[in-house]
């Protein structure tokens, strides 16, 4: 069986100039992040899944066009993305608005929408539940056997990912890191330890490529899809001026949270990033892995257990 690979973006608002969310992001991701990363995988004649935020789909609808006239699918990834509306934190209740919030904006745009990933990948049991009641198919949060450490919010909730299953799942009403009976399928964003990402790409090249080996070579063995998180803001040219807006209330974890991982996500922005990215998928072309967005793999899982 040839094995999977979903590349997948998270289209938001974060500014690396600021740290922190700004409306004006959007139009430089519309005008330059998502055109640089759409040309490449045109050039690659590639589909990835792209979550939007509903807010970066209010300010600039175009984002969302220009993505569904790509043919690329359209995902949720929540309506904000700011530190006091992670998932995690709301009740199910504030869940249930964010999603159908987040829907009306994005699918008045793309239609429907049936793949979710949590801003900062933050959920809880109470968003099974929220994505059932929202017409939601599919979940990206998880990060099967990634450690974050003090350098993320809400690292302590993610040290429950050490136990999560590292393979595609059912999720749990009970536990999101079990298998389980709902009918969310959960494609973890892989990591083994490390996350697979652009942000850890960036920061050390070096060290990506040791963990893609050990991905890949697992993916080969197991048949898990690979699943390989970025963001298009991570192509916008590095800013000319840089202030870390302080988001965190402790001392320690401004310093952690904020200043530190604000300054280690400096590096390799722009062209740098795309080029790294454009490294990542042709490693993964000359493995031979297939490129499917996160639908696409879903209707193979549904077919493979209904024996078609």
């Amino acid at each position: 069986m040839t094995p999977s690979f979903l590349l997948t973006f998270d289209v938001e608002t974060y500014s690396f100039g600021t740290n922190q969310y700004e409306d004006s992001v959007a139009a430089e991701v519309f005008h330059v992040g998502l055109p640089r990363l759409v040309d490449l995988l045109d050039k690659y004649s590639i589909k990835a899944t792209f979550f939007f935020t509903g807010q970066i789909a209010a300010l600039e609808p175009g984002c969302v066009r220009l993505v569904k006239a790509a043919g690329h699918e359209v995902g949720c990834h929540g309506y904000w993305h700011e530190v006091d509306r992670a998932f995690d934190t709301l009740s199910y209740e504030e869940q249930i608005k964010d999603l159908f919030l987040a829907k009306a904006a994005i699918e008045t745009v793309a239609g429907k929408v049936i793949s979710f990933r949590a801003p900062a990948a933050r959920i809880n049991e109470n968003t099974v539940l929220a994505l059932e009641k929202t017409g939601f198919q599919i979940d990206s949060s998880i990060a099967s056997q990634r450690f974050d450490g003090p350098l993320t919010f809400g690292a302590r909730k993610k040290l429950a990912w050490l136990t999560a299953p590292r393979g595609p799942y059912y999720l749990s009403y009970e536990s999101i890191n079990r298998r389980g009976q709902s009918p969310i399928l959960e494609l973890p964003i892989s990591a083994a330890l490390l996350p697979y990402i652009g942000t850890t790409m960036r920061i050390s090249p070096l060290t990506t490529k040791i963990l893609q080996s050990l991905l890949f070579l697992e993916s080969r063995k197991t048949g898990r899809p690979i699943v390989f998180l970025f963001h298009p803001n991570e192509c916008l040219d590095a800013p000319t001026s840089i202030t870390t807006t302080r988001r965190a209330r402790s001392t320690i974890k401004y310093y952690l949270a904020d200043r530190l991982r604000h300054q280690l996500k400096q590096r390799n922005l722009g062209l740098p990033s795309l080029m790294l990215l454009d490294g990542v998928i042709k490693d993964a072309l000359r493995y031979g892995f297939s490129f499917l967005t996160m639908s696409e793999y879903a209707e193979l899982t549904k077919r493979k257990c209904e024996g078609v």
